[in-house]
């Protein structure tokens, strides 16, 4: 962990710890001993009647650094000034985090040795030649041992099956709204190629359904949720610039979960 200070404007994820009137003390999970006060006017963008009705302790939350004090060891957070992409995204990252670095444990267990010998033999190449350990296990389970040559050979065997048996890609979805009208010189056909274009730029991580009155429902998947909205923004983008072609009009919205 690291035991310095967040930065101004930097997110950061926490475990809420105590909630009071007037706003909450959260536990800085990525800096250890350090708290984080969230003043209520920063908890939510809405009038707040009950703070307890948007907070409860326990709950782990992602925010922006407003104010560091590094004296009175004092940093205040608000949950506000992060889109709830951006909070996902942070919560995300943690849990595949902790979830990696239990896996690695395991591989120390198996093999008994030391969790900070497997952490340095396996762990530390593999985030060097992949960024994160997460993206590194989905890479074995899509390329096999070519995405663990980093590792000594020892290590390759039991850090495939580990993988394999304990690891999947999870698959996390994003979804999104297009209205679309043709022209009555290209009428249904220049719907239909419009929204096949689209469904080719998606491939087969794209579903479409129409809900009617011109409206489409649009979902992508993939293994995160950065990947997902950009294949959601592209087959949105293809969709527009086809109907817009053929003289027709289109408009995306991305829905929120």
């Amino acid at each position: 962990m690291n035991e310095d200070f967040p930065e101004y404007g930097e997110v950061v994820i926490g475990k809420i710890s105590k909630v009071l009137d007037y706003g909450v003390f959260m536990d800085l999970i990525e800096y250890e001993g350090l708290q984080a006060f969230v003043h209520i006017s920063n908890v939510s963008s809405s009038w707040i009647k009950n703070i307890r009705n948007f907070v409860k302790e326990g709950q782990v939350r992602a925010g922006k650094v407003t104010n560091v004090d590094r004296q009175k060891k004092q940093v205040d957070v608000s949950f506000t000034k992060v889109s709830s992409n951006q909070q996902r995204a942070k919560i995300e990252e943690y849990k595949q985090l902790k979830r990696t670095q239990k896996l690695i444990e395991l591989l120390a267990n198996d093999a008994k040795t030391d969790f900070d010998v497997a952490w340095q033999e396996v762990a530390e190449p593999l985030i060097e030649a992949h960024e994160s350990l997460y993206n590194a296990f989905q890479q074995i389970l899509i390329k096999g041992e070519d995405a663990a040559k980093a590792v000594p050979k020892k290590w390759v065997s039991p850090l495939m099956h580990m993988v394999e048996k304990n690891f999947e890609i999870p698959v996390k979805s994003v979804r999104g709204k297009i209205f679309l009208t043709m022209p009555s010189s290209v009428g249904v056909d220049g719907l239909k190629d419009a929204l096949i274009s689209g469904q080719k730029k998606g491939g087969k991580n794209i579903e479409i359904h129409y809900e009617g009155s011109g409206n489409y429902s649009v979902k992508a998947t993939s293994v995160d949720y950065k990947s997902a909205e950009k294949i959601l923004k592209n087959v949105g983008d293809e969709i527009i610039s086809f109907a817009h072609k053929l003289g027709g009009k289109a408009e995306f919205t991305k829905v929120e979960s």
